[in-house]
């Protein structure tokens, strides 16, 4: 059959690649200097895309101050991320006994909040509730974005609810650590560039 190759090809991708990734990350989580080089590697993937962000705003605010897709589509990458980095790094073997198909920020964002609230570290039920808003609005924004609907609304408030989060989180998760002074300069001073009639949060999720 002419396309048997193809198909052939499809249905390695589909069934069998993501399995021997699967595998391939057990065996690294078993072994601690593996497991702590691969935590690395993983937020080398989140600074690159968060790099590739950062270029283009600093190059052509003009298309931000707009808003497109493109730029929300970066942002919602980096949320489900680091979201997904931070459950790993907690928890290898339970994050990995999750369905992939589980493995969504709908669906892990109830994870996240369980873990903060377990944590002496946050005990305010409000950030948490900030928290949890936030990433239902980061969900919605990156799936109306990526879903490429032809219509879209813009609000320049949105971006900084994005970097509230991550803010938020690289400190209360203590991961500042692996980000270079630039990049923690970038997302500090865009979380705390409160805008001008911010209604979306009661308060700053984020504070220095």
């Amino acid at each position: 059959m002419k396309n048997q190759p193809l198909l052939k090809s499809l249905d390695e991708i589909k069934f069998m690649h993501p399995k021997e990734s699967e595998c391939r990350l057990m065996e690294i989580i078993k072994e601690p200097e593996k497991l702590d080089s691969y935590r690395i590697d993983l937020f080398e993937q989140w600074r690159y895309i968060f790099n590739f962000y950062k270029k283009l705003f600093e190059e052509d605010r003009r298309e931000f101050q707009f808003g497109t897709p493109l730029g929300y589509v970066f942002l919602g990458v980096l949320a489900e991320g680091l979201v997904k980095i931070i459950l790993f790094f907690d928890n290898p073997n339970e994050y990995l006994g999750i369905e992939l198909k589980n493995r969504t920020l709908g669906n892990l964002k109830n994870r996240l909040i369980k873990l903060l609230k377990g944590r002496k570290k946050e005990s305010n039920e409000s950030k948490i509730k900030e928290l949890n808003d936030s990433l239902e609005l980061i969900n919605s924004l990156r799936n109306n974005f990526i879903h490429f609907p032809f219509y879209y609304s813009d609000d320049y408030r949105f971006r900084w609810v994005f970097f509230q989060v991550f803010a938020y989180l690289l400190d209360k998760f203590s991961l500042w650590k692996y980000l270079d002074n630039s990049e923690v300069e970038f997302i500090k001073e865009m979380a705390l560039e409160n805008p001008v009639g911010v209604s979306l949060l009661e308060g700053d999720l984020y504070e220095q």
